[in-house]
């Protein structure tokens, strides 16, 4: 990977790029509030399982095959939008990715494969997912989708456990301890991701996520919007 090559994926994976991903929980605000995920150690369980058993072999999973061109993004949009039986998650899902498009738009990073997504999007003919927008970005401009996966699932983590310190059952130490040890994680998530062969072979099985995720709508007060 090249000097400008890593720089554009530090971009795009920084907390700070505008897709809108700070609002959204995926669910796991639901385990914060019903007392399921209290502390460090419970919010790091959530999120390895919200890892290895949903964005590997989904989401993480639809990135490679995109990134590595061994699968189109309207195949694998298509197998993603069945696969996420949360609705909140799936408007989520289509608003970050329309934002995070618009974005590379802007910022003169769009390409053809992107700007076909994009109006797919506008047009209503895709579910839209921030990992597929996140892998035509990377084919885009030559990042490989090992390093795609791990750069997208550092960010996911690090937008999940914020989500934990706004809602105050952990402080910034714990969060930064968290995040330090789940980068062996990481790794092995990108091995899970890179080994999907097709579109066909996506899925998810995160039982106890998905659960949360459709459970979040009936809580009352909420901070965050899926």
């Amino acid at each position: 990977m090249t000097g400008v090559q890593l720089a554009l994926l530090l971009q795009l994976a920084d907390s700070a790029f505008p897709s809108g991903a700070f609002s959204h929980s995926f669910g796991l605000e639901t385990g914060i509030v019903e007392g399921r995920v209290t502390d460090e150690a419970t919010l790091e369980g959530w999120l390895r399982g919200y890892l290895f058993d949903s964005f590997a072999t989904l989401e993480g999973g639809a990135l490679a095959l995109v990134a590595s061109g061994r699968a189109s993004a309207r195949a694998c949009d298509e197998v993603v939008g069945a696969a996420t039986f949360a609705e909140e998650v799936r408007s989520a899902n289509g608003r970050i990715a329309r934002a995070m498009l618009d974005t590379f738009a802007a910022m003169g990073a769009i390409d053809e494969g992107l700007d076909g997504y994009r109006e797919a999007l506008r047009a209503g003919e895709a579910n839209g997912v921030a990992g597929i927008a996140f892998g035509l970005a990377c084919a885009a401009h030559g990042i490989d989708e090992r390093a795609g996966v791990i750069g997208y699932g550092s960010a996911q983590a690090a937008a999940l456990v914020a989500v934990g310190t706004r809602a105050a059952i952990v402080g910034q130490r714990a969060a930064a301890r968290i995040l330090w040890r789940l980068r062996p994680a990481l790794d092995a998530v990108a091995a899970v991701a890179a080994a999907i062969e097709s579109p066909e072979d996506l899925h998810a099985q995160a039982i106890d996520q998905e659960i949360d995720a459709m459970r979040h709508r009936l809580l009352d007060g909420r901070l965050f919007a899926s």
